[in-house]
Order: structure tokens, then C-alpha cells, then sequence
């Protein structure tokens, strides 16, 4: 197939060069009326933002240009099929998840993933049994399951229909998961891979991840927004094996997903798909020798050094930069920072920010001219008494578990809150999730443990922002109302 085709992308270029009226939908009518102070800045991007006329297609059941993208990205991919997604990985999380188990089956969940993964199993009703992620002692850095556990709860749990994973982490971490995938399978089991920071991984370079798709795993989602050069919500699922059912997936993907989708973000998804098709086949060699060379420029200083790329069975992808602080240097002072030179890190916590890099040679050129403004912004003037002192909090946790109660039980039984403090040993009614990057750090039904305590105060005291509300910390945890 010719990947240098953009389907959907030429189209709209096509209709938006004739002379047309709009007495279609959406209102704007191809930017002719709009807001005037924004017309100018959303002038291009209106002029491409359709509806399902005639010769656009439709995605929810598509014959032509859409069809012939995404026909385009499974050959890139090497997939059975592919499917453009517009509500990011989050709906195809959720769709990945409901169309294959149901109320009652038994599902794998690594215990480090996307809040999205947990919404699914929930809408499912199907009953999660968590994975521990290893832990880097060095680091801290959460990565991924392990053989040993994976086969510990597939022999402790074989009813189980299937495995979700995370691959790579949002640090960049990824392992190799053709053991995984093998496992999963001689199990009849299921093995589904939350992708999203892994779009871009078909470089065929060992300094680099290696994708789940080339490790066989089922379904695969991508946030192709997240490294490619795609917009903000679009993504891909990918079906990579007979064993799916994929009308079911269909389905669910036609239930989730707008009735309205937007043309601007599949576009970008047709033009993204081309653009890393690029990249592939002009090889990427030159990238990866210049980013090796931009982590070599910024690996330590007083304050600061890079995440190694290597951590055990874990390879970091060369487009993150982790940094980590030493001593009592706050990471939040980086991002002040940064911040103060124009510059915005993807995410920030209390010991680590990362910076998430262009995936293109001119990119990381210009990143290199940037070192020694990056060198200022990691460097805090007499970090080891100033700041906010880091929390050694020690993970002692079971490597496979399952909630106390099922979200059916927590539904029936009465509930109060409890001050923090107060709350070693009570089941939770609330999940409590840190964010970015979306990862609950305690799960509804579960028993609260003195780790969990422990990281919420750190998290506090550093004013970390919760995406499911502060209302814990004023009037405490929303935990069950019973003495077991």
C-alpha cells in the first residue's frame, strides 16, 4: 500500500478548495459564522471540519475514505484491522474491555494503569484482580508485570478471560511481552495492551520498546496524539488477532464514540499515520543517534539526573526525559522554572518531571540548542535546605490482590467518611486518583493500607492535584460503613 496516501486529509482539502455552500451541519457553516475576535486563529481548521455529505463517509460504518485510512494504518501496523478512535485511548480502553468480558468474568488488571482501564471493568461488571507493577528501588519508577506474577495468578485465577497490561509506562518504560502474550494464550486467556505512549514504536532499532503489536497481543490501543504528531483526542485500536470478536468491538465503538465524529481529528489521525510511515521506511537511525547524544548532555548535574534507559527487562523510550531529583530538590521548583522560559513539561510530581520530545530529526535539533536553558531550569541555589523534603515511602504490597467488595456489594451497603489518619483497615467507597497521569491510587472496594495513607499525606503536603476531587482531604475518605 502506498502510505504516503492521506484518504480522509486529501478529501476534505478536495471539497474545501471547491465553491460550496454549507446548509449542513455544524452551525459554523465552514467558518463564515464565528465568533469574530477567534475567527481568524480557527479560520483553516473550520474550513475542514465536515459532517457525513456526500464523499466523506461515515465512521461508524465506512465504505470509502475512512475505510481506506484505516485500511492503511492496519497494513502499517501489521494488524488485522484498524479503527480510528475520536474520544482518545479512554474510549478504546472502555471498548477493548466491554466488548470481550461481561458480569461476573474474571479479569487481569495491571494495578499501575490508566483510570480509563478501571472505568471499563466497572461498566463491564466484570471482577478485577490487580497486578502489581515491579518497582525500581533506584528510581521509584513503577513499570510493569512481571512473568512470575503473570503466571502466579493465572494459576491462581485460570476462570480468568483476560489480561490487561500497560506498555509502555507514561515514564517510557516498556518490556518485552512476547513471553506475556505466550502465556496468556496457552491459558485461552485474553491479553489486551493499553498502548498509549507507544504509537510510534515500529522503530526496528533495540535502543527502542518494542511494540505490542509485533509481540502478538489482541488488541492494542494507541493515543497517537500523545507521539505522533496528531491532534489532542485522536487514537487508534488496533484488532491483532483471530480470537477477537471483532463485530462486538464494533459495536461498542459505535455505542461510545459520537454519531458526530470529527473530521479535523481523523485527518490528523490519516496525516499522523503517514507521517510515521515516513519516518519507518527513510529509517531512524539519525533520531535515535541524536537523542542518545541529547541525553548524554543532560544525564546529571547538582540537582538532577536522567532515568537510566535500561532498568532490568525495561527499555526506555529515547523520546522521554525523566528527570529526578536529588537531595531535597522539589521537582515543582523545575516547573516554576521551566515554566518561567516558555518552556512546558508533560508532567510534573513531587520527585520526578519528564519532558516529552518531537519525534523528528529538526525536533531534537532544536531540543539540543536548548540544554543549557534546560541545565538553568533543573538547577535550585541551595537545594539540599531548600524545598520540600521527599517521602521514602516503602511499598509493602501483594503482588496479585482482589477487592474486599465488588463494586455490586458497595452499591447495597451505607457509608461514611473517616478523617485520613483514621482510615488504616476500612474499605474504600471512593477512588482517590492523582493526575496526570490518571492512575487511582486507591480503588473502590479496596482495603485502605498504611502505604496508601502514607503517599496521600506526601501527595498532600506537596499539593498534588486530584482529578476525582479534594473533598478527602476536608472531610476524609468515603469508606464502607460496617465493621468487618
Amino acid at each position: 500500500m502506498d502510505q504516503s496516501k492521506t484518504p480522509i486529509y486529501s478529501a476534505l482539502v478536495k471539497h474545501r478548495n471547491k465553491e460550496n455552500i454549507s446548509f449542513h451541519v455544524p452551525g459554523h457553516k465552514n467558518g463564515s459564522v464565528f465568533f469574530e475576535t477567534a475567527k481568524e486563529l480557527y479560520k483553516n481548521i473550520l474550513e475542514i471540519d465536515v459532517t457525513e455529505i456526500s464523499g466523506m463517509d461515515d465512521l461508524h460504518y465506512p465504505t470509502g475514505i475512512i475505510k481506506d485510512a484505516q485500511q492503511l494504518t492496519a497494513h502499517l501496523y501489521g494488524s488485522k484491522s484498524s479503527y480510528f478512535l475520536v474520544g482518545g485511548s479512554t474510549v478504546g480502553n472502555l471498548a477493548m474491555i466491554m466488548s470481550m468480558v461481561g458480569t461476573g468474568d474474571q479479569i487481569l488488571i495491571q494495578r499501575n494503569s490508566h483510570q480509563s482501564v478501571f472505568h471499563a471493568v466497572e461498566l463491564s461488571g466484570a471482577m478485577a484482580i490487580y497486578l502489581e507493577p515491579e518497582i525500581d528501588i533506584e528510581t521509584g519508577l513503577s513499570l510493569g508485570v512481571s512473568i512470575s506474577v503473570l503466571k502466579e495468578a493465572i494459576s491462581r485465577y485460570p476462570n480468568a478471560k483476560a489480561i490487561v497490561l500497560t506498555n509502555p509506562t507514561y515514564e517510557g518504560y516498556g518490556q518485552s511481552l512476547y513471553k506475556h502474550v505466550k502465556i496468556a494464550h496457552e491459558a485461552n486467556i485474553y491479553i489486551f495492551v493499553d498502548e498509549a505512549h507507544g504509537a510510534h514504536l515500529l522503530v526496528e532499532d533495540n535502543r527502542w520498546p518494542m511494540s505490542a503489536m509485533k509481540a502478538g497481543a489482541d488488541i492494542v490501543v494507541h493515543s497517537a496524539h500523545k507521539m505522533l504528531p496528531a491532534m489532542t483526542m485522536s487514537s487508534f485500536l488496533h484488532i491483532n488477532s483471530e480470537r477477537i470478536d471483532e463485530n462486538k468491538v464494533r459495536q461498542y465503538l459505535k455505542m461510545l464514540q459520537s454519531s458526530s465524529p470529527s473530521y479535523p481529528l481523523m485527518a490528523s489521525l490519516d496525516v499522523a499515520r503517514a507521517y510515521l510511515a515516513k519516518m519507518v521506511s527513510d529509517g531512524c537511525e539519525k533520531v535515535t543517534n541524536e537523542l542518545m547524544e541529547l541525553k548524554k548532555e543532560l544525564m546529571e548535574g547538582e540537582t538532577w539526573h536522567l532515568a537510566p534507559p535500561i532498568i532490568g527487562d525495561y527499555r526506555q523510550d529515547p523520546l522521554k526525559l525523566t528527570f529526578l531529583t536529588k537531595g531535597n530538590a522539589s521537582a515543582y521548583e523545575w516547573q516554576e522554572n521551566f515554566e518561567s522560559y516558555g518552556m512546558y513539561p508533560e508532567l510534573v510530581t513531587p520527585n520526578h518531571l519528564i519532558l516529552t520530545l518531537p519525534f523528528s530529526i529538526e525536533g531534537i535539533a532544536n531540543t539540543r540548542k536548548l540544554c543549557n536553558d534546560i541545565k538553568t531550569c533543573l538547577f535550585i541555589q541551595n537545594f539540599l535546605e531548600a524545598g520540600v523534603k521527599l517521602s521514602n515511602i516503602i511499598y509493602n504490597k501483594q503482588h496479585i490482590s482482589e477487592p474486599i467488595l465488588s463494586l455490586e456489594e458497595l452499591n447495597k451497603v451505607s457509608k461514611k467518611h473517616v478523617y485520613l489518619e483514621e482510615s488504616l483497615g476500612e474499605i474504600a467507597a471512593e477512588t482517590v486518583t492523582p493526575y496526570p497521569p490518571g492512575v487511582p491510587l486507591i480503588l473502590r472496594g479496596e482495603e485502605i493500607q498504611s502505604f496508601h495513607i502514607e503517599k496521600l499525606k506526601f501527595l498532600k503536603n506537596n499539593d498534588v492535584y486530584f482529578q476525582t476531587g479534594d473533598l478527602w482531604k476536608e472531610i476524609g475518605i468515603c469508606v464502607v460503613n460496617y465493621s468487618r
